[in-house]
């Protein structure tokens, strides 16, 4: 039960996370649909969240649609 709790946050910190790429990084709809079914665990959520850290400049992520997806779908594969 506690994984499953887990789990809901942070899929609910990935669904914010990608509205605020959304706002500064236009992502078409099945793409956005494409990393929240890819990253389907806990683990895999934060392999996708340190590669947006280490992509931030000056608070902004600097990379494009396609790489975003890119590394949604390399961090699925854990």
């Amino acid at each position: 039960m506690a994984q499953a709790a887990e789990y809901n946050q942070y899929r609910e910190h990935l669904l914010t996370m990608l509205n605020s790429i959304n706002a500064e990084i236009p992502l078409a709809e099945q793409n956005q649909v494409l990393v929240a079914y890819k990253l389907n665990t806990v683990e895999k959520i934060q392999k996708f969240f340190k590669w947006i850290e280490a992509n931030l400049k000056e608070g902004k992520l600097n990379a494009t649609e396609a790489e975003i997806v890119r590394a949604a779908v390399q961090a699925s594969k854990a």
